[in-house]
């Protein structure tokens, strides 16, 4: 039993100067006190929004942060200060204590973005994006820790408004980010509607702002036209801040669902002072998403299990359209180790040291491949050199290489950002796999820009036998076909394919409607191709 006692207040010692800092979206916690601008599904005793469904909201709500259990968490969308004590209250009486909170106070708005804290407050403030009660405030909350570190909780405006309407958030946020000093540092985190490659991939309607975008642009989250990488570390910029994203592999960067779209609306930003070893810092891949089981639907593990409202009527299931989002701090401050013990110091000297990535020796060479030697690879262990890597089509951050018209071809996912169409490359691969057939990279480097190709000589036009199941063409891009729409497929000359459309839009994909796409990708799904389109610009309907 002593034994067990002795190791049990290890983990209590040795890592109090670490902080778990979240952000959550929880939809919609109103309380059941009719203030005049409810939204209409949350009106007092209307809907069955009754004070029983409220508590029943908070307990759901409550198991989240709970299972969480963060340090800090920013949380976006809470109605009121009264929503927010309701919350904290129950938190502390099932035994999720947090001591201390903060709100913003936007009159006029339905929902406000709040935060609640194990650590004490310094002081708090509200950050005035506009006058207007459809802008939400911006938290700023200051942590009483040494050194001082400052969270910026957010809830931009939704996409039902154009870029622009979100361009203020980030505007008003810089503004305030710069009249702090040089070192300060701080956390951005919430929900910032806007995904972290948005600008590749904003919608003809929202772009009002000639392709500048808030979390991109403004909080300039890319340079040169590309996701900045927490590997790097020599931008030429006064002002940048890595997007947490960026720690995960592309196809895992989604904490959000909209009707089974997939979306990285929730984000947590760091400057580079919190990469510096010095005070508070990002411990490298602690950024995760928080995917309990409860919070997916039953046998769909994939669809987010949000609070559920069917025919006009609470029904008091579900939780959130959100998944948390969370990454661990540390400080280097020995001041902040208001726990360490003789038997701290004794652990540490025997307990073996993180490595420290600065450190590594990284070898001057590496191996050199080309696009047939490399598809020929599922995964790579080590990061290689891709030689003569030319891109024949790029929508976005997705894009597809090839050396020749003969070569294999090569899907770049959410890596193409920043690259030209029709230009060669010499790229450093970092990693790469197989998905459904397609060889996929999602993460490389520009190592040379080369020469320019007429791509229009690597791209065929489209026929039957392209499809053929013993004709090795997965991944490659064909030009001009026309067809008849008929519930997810796509009938060509009296031959039907299944047909996916990456970016949606109503009244397109209509049955028995003549469409022309200019140019599609060969995939393969459930044993037969398909074709692939991933942007709407490349797809009309026929005259």
């Amino acid at each position: 039993m002593k034994r067990l006692l002795f190791i049990s207040i290890i983990p209590f010692t040795l890592y109090s100067i670490e902080l778990k800092i979240a952000a959550y979206n929880v939809e919609n916690l109103f309380d059941n006190i009719k203030n005049g601008t409810e939204y209409e599904e949350y009106i007092p005793n209307k809907h069955n929004w009754t004070n029983a469904m409220v508590q029943k909201k908070i307990e759901h709500t409550t198991r989240v942060i709970c299972d969480l259990n963060a340090d800090v968490i920013g949380l976006e969308e809470i109605e009121n200060s009264n929503a927010l004590k309701l919350l904290q209250e129950h938190l502390n009486r099932v035994g999720c204590r947090y001591r201390y909170s903060a709100i913003t106070h936007k009159s006029g708005s339905a929902i406000q973005v709040a935060l609640l804290s194990k650590v004490k407050i310094s002081k708090s403030k509200d950050i005035r994006v506009s006058y207007s009660s459809s802008d939400r405030d911006i938290l700023e909350v200051t942590l009483k820790t040494k050194p001082k570190l400052t969270i910026f909780v957010n809830h931009w405006r939704s996409k039902r408004a154009p870029e622009s309407a979100r361009l203020k958030y980030a505007k008003a946020l810089v503004k305030e980010i710069k009249k702090m000093s040089k070192n300060s540092e701080y956390i951005i985190l919430g929900d910032f509607n806007s995904d972290y490659n948005e600008c590749n991939h904003m919608l003809k309607k929202d772009n009002n702002t000639n392709g500048i975008c808030g979390i991109d642009t403004i909080l300039h989250t890319y340079n040169n036209k590309r996701f900045i990488k927490l590997r790097d570390r020599d931008i030429n910029a006064t002002f940048y801040n890595y997007n947490l994203w960026s720690d995960l592999p592309a196809h895992e960067r989604w904490s959000h669902d909209f009707y089974g779209q997939k979306g990285s609306i929730d984000s947590i930003i760091i400057p580079p002072t919190l990469l510096d070893k010095s005070g508070w810092f990002y411990e490298m891949g602690s950024f995760k998403v928080f995917k309990k089981r409860y919070l997916f639907k039953k046998n769909k593990r994939n669809s987010i299990y949000r609070w559920v409202y069917k025919n006009s009527k609470h029904m008091g299931k579900g939780y959130s359209d959100h998944l948390p989002i969370y990454a661990i701090f540390a400080n280097s401050t020995k001041k902040e180790l208001k726990h360490e013990s003789l038997l701290d110091k004794f652990w540490k000297l025997i307990l073996p040291h993180k490595e420290d990535d600065s450190k590594k020796v990284i070898p001057t060479t590496l191996k050199e491949l080309t696009i047939n030697q490399l598809s020929k690879w599922k995964y790579l262990k080590n990061a290689v050199i891709l030689k003569d890597a030319c891109v024949i089509y790029k929508r976005g951050d997705f894009g597809v290489i090839k050396s020749s018209p003969d070569s294999k071809a090569i899907t770049l996912y959410k890596s193409a950002d920043g690259l030209e169409e029709g230009r060669c490359y010499d790229f450093k691969v970092y990693k790469k796999k197989r998905y459904y057939g397609l060889d996929e990279i999602t993460d490389l480097d520009i190592v040379k820009k080369k020469n320019k190709i007429d791509i229009e000589k690597f791209i065929p036009k489209f026929n039957n036998a392209l499809m053929a199941k013993k004709v090795d063409n997965i991944g490659n891009i064909v030009k001009d076909i026309e067809g008849v729409y008929r519930d997810k497929y796509i009938n060509v000359n009296n031959r039907s394919y299944n047909l996916y459309v990456k970016q949606k839009r109503k009244g397109l994909l209509k049955k028995n409607s003549h469409l022309y796409i200019k140019k599609a990708q060969i995939g393969y799904y459930k044993g037969e191709k398909e074709l692939i389109v991933y942007s709407l610009d490349d797809i009309s309907k026929e005259n």
